[in-house]
C-alpha cells in the first residue's frame, strides 16, 4: 500500500501518552483497496493515539463526503459522513489487566515495530457509510436532487396511503353481533 505514511507509526519511537495524527484521505485512498465500495471521496481524518505501557489505544474520527448515485432520485450526490470508532492494541507479553472487560482487543506480537493504521482508517469509513445513499437534500440552497422525481414519489405515496386495499374494506363490513 503506498502514500499515508503519516499513518504508519513506528513503536519503538511513539511517546507515552496521546498522539495526534490529521490528515486527508481522498479518492486515491480508496481505489488502494480492493474491491472498495468508496469511488469518489474526501475525508478528513484525526487519528488519537495513547500510548500507555504494554497497550495502545487508538481512537479515529472522520468526516467528510463520498460520491454516490441517489437511491431516490439516481442523480449524482454527494453523502456527507462522520464517524468514530475506538480500536485497543495490546502488547502480546503485556497483562491486559486494563482492557480486560473489552470485548475487541486486537493483540501485536512482541517485537513489532509497525503500526499500520491505513486499513483501520478505512474500515470506519466504509463501516460509516448509509445503507441507502439520501439524505435531506431538500434543505439546501441548491439540492442537487432531481426535484421533479422526489415529487412523483411523493405523489405516489400520498396515493398508496389514501388508497385502501379492497380486502380491508370487505372486511370493515363483517357484522360481529350476530
Amino acid at each position: 500500500m503506498e502514500g499515508w505514511k503519516e499513518l504508519v507509526l513506528s513503536l519503538p519511537g511513539l511517546p507515552v501518552g496521546v498522539t495526534t495524527i490529521e490528515t486527508t484521505v481522498a479518492t486515491k485512498f480508496f481505489a488502494q483497496f480492493e474491491q472498495s465500495p468508496i469511488g469518489e471521496a474526501a475525508y478528513e481524518v484525526r487519528v488519537f493515539v495513547d500510548k500507555k505501557p504494554g497497550l495502545y489505544i487508538v481512537n479515529v474520527e472522520a468526516d467528510g463526503w463520498f460520491a454516490a448515485a441517489c437511491d431516490r432520485c439516481l442523480v449524482p450526490i454527494r453523502i456527507p459522513v462522520e464517524t468514530s470508532n475506538q480500536y485497543f492494541f495490546n502488547l502480546q507479553s503485556a497483562s491486559k489487566e486494563s482492557v480486560e472487560d473489552e470485548e475487541e482487543v486486537l493483540t501485536l506480537e512482541e517485537g513489532t515495530v509497525e503500526l499500520d493504521l491505513r486499513p483501520l482508517v478505512y474500515e470506519s469509513i466504509v463501516l460509516s457509510m448509509p445503507m441507502i445513499n439520501v439524505y435531506e437534500c431538500e434543505e439546501e440552497e441548491q439540492p442537487p436532487c432531481d426535484m421533479k422525481v422526489l415529487k412523483v414519489l411523493q405523489d405516489k405515496k400520498k396515493m398508496d396511503s389514501d388508497r385502501t386495499s379492497p380486502t380491508w374494506d370487505v372486511l370493515k363490513n363483517i357484522n360481529f353481533d350476530d
